[in-house]
């Protein structure tokens, strides 16, 4: 197959085209031509699906004649790293994506990779503290999205004005000094220093030494609507387009805002140690999701959610060639506990389930996995995940992987598997579609559970791990009495509901959601009973 490599100049060079000879060279927008191309490796395209299988960004590298030096006369002084590059053939571009790697030598090479403007395998670009001087303790400013709490950072030296967010926020709706509420603060959207938009919060009274400081706020805002992002699609799109500067579009992310409408996410973005694939990954795997960025639409539900509208690429004896499947017992799990409900503030997960599959356990044993699922805050929303995920994984799955004739077919696309070889039949989206070149073929992987779907049974609700005070409870002293708020996991107050202190008095909560006991400080413990919830206790410290 006819293809060449295209390396973009930068902002003061020369465009350049890597070709086999200039004869088979059709680009019309290179500025020079140079007959040094000597092959291109398969083009990795994996899916990444975080908790299962995460994978590397989709890549692929060039083998280069360095002619005697031409390359090094061209890039040794100025290398080529983070240039726009494409494979092109004469029927178009085949891979777009940045340079991130260069050995020269007789022969060298190059390393792409693919999907956006700047390389996933960056760290997230977040500001520290730094940027205002000054300042003993380094901080990372963090970005923050849908309901969280979070610790605030020290931005005056009185210990009253405290920095939220490195954005302009939504809200804040609450504040605990030492896990007693406060409503002695105010907010805004502000500038700091540098003229950056940030968000602030102001106490009545200065922070005493050793104190510690919750502030539960709701984060980033759509910026036109000014609506709170807190779906997976939406922040997804914020992530990439405003975070990582990545060129992506609202609309891309169409499908996958429909599939995800329903779930609510919240949570930060606070470490710049880690990639922006990586922080990727974290947000993938709390809405049980996979992804890629050379993937159309970037992202789906998984397991994928059948689409019967959507065109598939037949796979029979006479299409495919080589078809081979494999099955392990490796990430073959029986009971799933999902920890979700981060608390930044405490640094510590509020709440988990756990789930089993009762007939996998008679056939394979009791095999425990962890999902952690910071970003869920809800109940529902975590057991409806953790079904999804050992429903998958509580069963054998076979990875099945063939080669056909060359075809520009993505990962995440559809296929229609109909060959005897193959113990999984139907549909199927592709996991991996690596395209080679040399050969003019296209490498193909699915893998897909067999069998029924297993029964699945909610075998524990955790509410907390040693809480201080309870989610979902807050706490304030009028006098001698002490007054209790309790909501849902939603933040809407629980009217009506019956709470016991200490398993003696039982009070009727009013349309507020608030009872008052007449108790003195220390440790107490809350029985809160609501129709539609699962009894919960609280052990609260005032």
């Amino acid at each position: 197959m006819i293809a060449w490599l295209q390396i973009d100049g930068g902002a003061d060079g020369c465009t350049v085209a890597l070709v086999r000879d200039r004869k088979a060279m059709a680009s019309q927008s290179a500025d020079r031509a140079l007959p040094l191309l000597a092959g291109l490796s398969t083009i990795r395209r994996p899916l990444s699906v975080p908790g299962i299988a995460s994978a590397a960004t989709s890549n692929m590298d060039a083998q280069l004649d360095n002619a005697g030096g031409e390359l090094t006369a061209l890039w040794g002084q100025r290398p080529p790293m983070r240039r726009a590059a494409q494979v092109l053939t004469p029927s178009g571009p085949i891979f777009d994506g940045v340079v991130t790697g260069l050995d020269l030598g007789a022969q060298a090479s190059i390393s792409l990779e693919a999907g956006m403007d700047r390389p996933l395998s960056d760290n997230v670009p977040l500001r520290t503290s730094t940027v205002w001087g000054g300042w003993r303790d380094v901080r990372v400013l963090p970005w923050g999205w849908g309901v969280v709490t979070i610790t605030p950072i020290q931005y005056s030296d009185d210990q009253r004005e405290f920095f939220l967010l490195d954005h302009p926020i939504a809200g804040v709706d609450e504040v605990k000094r030492d896990d007693v509420a406060t409503q002695a603060f105010s907010w805004s959207n502000g500038v700091d220093s540098t003229g950056q938009a940030v968000s602030f919060l102001e106490l009545a009274e200065p922070l005493a030494d050793g104190e510690r400081l919750a502030v539960t706020l709701r984060g980033r805002m759509h910026p036109q609507t000014g609506r709170l992002l807190q779906t997976p699609a939406e922040i997804l799109h914020d992530v990439l387009a405003n975070l990582a500067r990545a060129p992506v579009e609202w609309a891309d992310f169409d499908d996958y805002r429909t599939e995800t409408a329903h779930l609510v996410l919240g949570g930060l973005m606070a470490d710049n140690t880690v990639s922006i694939r990586a922080a990727v990954d974290g947000l993938m795997q709390s809405a049980g999701s996979a992804w890629s960025a050379a993937m159309p639409g970037i992202a789906l539900t998984w397991p994928p959610l059948d689409d019967p509208a959507a065109p598939a690429m037949r796979v029979d004896k006479l299409s495919a060639s080589n078809l081979k499947p494999t099955t392990s017992a490796t990430g073959l799990f029986t009971v799933l506990r999902v920890l979700y409900d981060w608390d930044y503030s405490a640094g510590r997960y509020r709440r988990a389930i756990q789930l089993q599959a009762p007939d996998a356990v008679k056939d394979f044993g009791v095999l425990e996995l962890e999902w952690p699922a910071p970003w869920l805050r809800t109940p529902r929303h975590a057991e409806e995940l953790g079904q999804r995920m050992l429903a998958w994984l509580a069963r054998p799955r076979w990875r099945t992987t063939w080669q056909q004739s060359f075809a520009d077919v993505a990962t995440g696309a559809w296929v229609q598997i109909d060959h005897p070889l193959s113990p999984i039949q139907g549909r199927h989206r592709l996991i991996s579609a690596e395209l080679d070149l040399s050969a003019a073929t296209l490498a193909c992987t699915v893998e897909a559970p067999v069998g029924a779907a297993p029964a699945i049974e909610t075998m524990k609700l955790s509410t907390a791990f040693d809480p201080v005070i309870q989610p979902g409870v807050t706490v304030e002293v009028a006098g001698s009495e002490i007054i209790f708020t309790a909501r849902d996991e939603q933040g809407r107050v629980l009217a009506g509901a019956r709470i016991t202190l200490n398993g003696q008095a039982t009070r009727i909560a009013d349309s507020a959601g608030r009872v008052s006991f007449p108790v003195a400080r220390g440790r107490h413990v809350l029985l809160i009973e609501a129709d539609g919830y699962p009894a919960t206790e609280a052990v609260v410290v005032v």
